[in-house]
């Protein structure tokens, strides 16, 4: 009855809501573990029903628990193509081809680059978008971080947990973070913020490690020596095999209010949506609506 494409939040919502439907449905999931952004996020500390911060992790590995025992079936495969357009929705895999009466995309989206010198050379070899992966790969060091949102200040005080210093480099003099995060990290004294800065040039190709900054009011250059860099700049919704078929707004989907996009019998929920908010609570709730009108739709 219904294909899911991607396994975080959205997906693994759906996924429970459908089976309770009695829809037979098939998630595909290509990470080995389903959760999308939330097996990389140390602590979830917004999510109804927790008192006390839960670990994004065990999180989504109850979600993924409690969405199988109603009868959600997950394969852990790549989607190379889809066709959407046709009455019975068609997505292959390097393995399988998958056959379907709707779709739901829950794709989400990945971490925005730089795009500056240097960054996709020391992707992998100093540079980051992941604290939960590597900031513990910088005992006593010294690192940066791009940012400006919650992402970028939860990540500076769980990688403070490790680093010696921390430098919050940003490129205008205010910040987007919750209050209650811009008062921790200014209360932690491992944490400097940079304003009015943005990163050129990423050079950690010699000894001595470093990060060519530029003023964004006076124009002057300067030089942070760091051991690392963490990029959280937002992100880009994976769209790619979808953008003939489906409209799109600046790469997300558009969706209207049952979360129904422009090709019949397909929707989509949760960060691949063209929408104001992305958080764990409400890719939930996208999901679950998203379902329930599945299976109205179905009958």
């Amino acid at each position: 009855d219904l294909i899911i494409i991607g396994g975080g939040p959205a997906g693994l919502s759906a996924g429970l809501y459908a089976a309770r439907y009695k829809l037979k449905t098939l998630m595909i999931e290509k990470a080995p573990v389903a959760g999308g952004q939330l097996t990389a996020t140390e602590w979830v500390e917004n999510y109804p029903g927790f008192p006390e911060p839960v670990l994004g992790k065990k999180l989504a590995e109850d979600m993924e628990t409690q969405a199988k025992f109603f009868g959600l079936e997950i394969v852990h495969e790549d989607v190379q193509s889809v066709d959407l357009v046709s009455s019975v929705k068609e997505i292959r895999t390097g393995f399988n081809t998958w056959k379907a009466r709707t779709v739901l995309i829950a794709t989400g989206s990945s971490p925005r680059r730089l795009g500056v010198k240097g960054e996709q050379e020391f992707s992998g070899g100093g540079v980051s978008y992941c604290a939960t992966c590597d900031g513990p790969f910088y005992p006593d060091k010294t690192v940066a971080v791009v940012g400006a949102g919650n992402t970028a200040f939860e990540e500076s005080l769980f990688i403070a947990k490790y680093a010696a210093k921390i430098y919050i480099v940003h490129r205008r003099e205010g910040f987007s973070a919750d209050p209650i995060l811009i008062e921790r990290v200014k209360a932690n004294a491992k944490i400097e913020l940079l304003t009015n800065k943005v990163v050129e040039e990423i050079d950690f190709g010699s000894e001595s490690r470093k990060l060519k900054l530029k003023d964004t009011s006076s124009g002057a250059q300067s030089e942070l020596a760091v051991d690392g860099l963490f990029v959280f700049i937002g992100s880009n919704p994976n769209t790619r095999l979808f953008e003939d078929q489906l409209n799109l707004d600046e790469g997300y989907i558009q969706t209207d209010r049952n979360h129904a996009t422009s090709a019949q019998g397909v929707w989509a929920a949760g960060d691949v949506e063209a929408k104001t908010l992305r958080q764990v609570a409400t890719a939930v709730g996208d999901g679950a609506l998203a379902a329930y009108n599945i299976h109205k739709y179905i009958g």
